[in-house]
């Protein structure tokens, strides 16, 4: 794993098993590797809900994101799974590729700003309401920056609120 990974890198693994020196890790390709070019966010535990499917890959925007259980939230590039991660990370070392263009960072920081607010305002964190949270503000034409302000806030609150009791009145 040392020759792959470096100690403080952010990766996405499963653990297999317990040893008596330390954790036993399985990643299983680059989807389960070495995440960058993202965000890594941390919120309460709790608003992460149990899914069928924690990786999402966001195609209109062009960015992965990664719904932790542990609270544990990764906004990304979004990068092709491949089998071989050891070529995925010789070929992750090629300068050309180390940037990310504009408009993909400024929907990683949308994503991430929504799921700032979502935390804030304590709402159950989920793709679909991430998704809803990131289109209204490019319909209001708001900065990044101005989705962290109270007003966006209690603008996402009353439609929450308005999602919740029109899925109740569907039942």
């Amino acid at each position: 794993m040392r020759c792959i990974f470096e100690e403080n890198d952010v990766v996405c693994a499963e653990v297999c098993g317990f040893q008596h020196d330390g954790l036993h890790l399985q990643a299983r390709s680059r989807k389960y590797g070495k995440l960058n070019r993202g965000q890594l966010l941390i919120v309460p535990p709790y608003l992460v809900k149990r899914q069928k499917q924690h990786f999402h890959h966001l195609e209109e925007f062009g960015i992965d994101l990664i719904l932790g259980c542990n609270g544990f939230i990764w906004v990304g590039e979004h990068v092709e799974a491949k089998d071989d991660m050891v070529e995925d990370q010789v070929s992750q070392s090629d300068p050309q590729k180390t940037y990310t263009i504009l408009e993909t960072r400024n929907y990683i920081c949308r994503a991430a700003n929504a799921v700032r607010v979502l935390s804030t305002l304590g709402f159950n964190i989920t793709l679909e309401i991430i998704k809803g949270i990131i289109d209204l503000s490019l319909s209001m034409n708001l900065e990044m920056h101005d989705m962290l302000g109270s007003e966006f806030c209690v603008l996402v609150a009353e439609k929450e609120a308005e999602r919740r009791s029109s899925s109740k009145r569907k039942r």
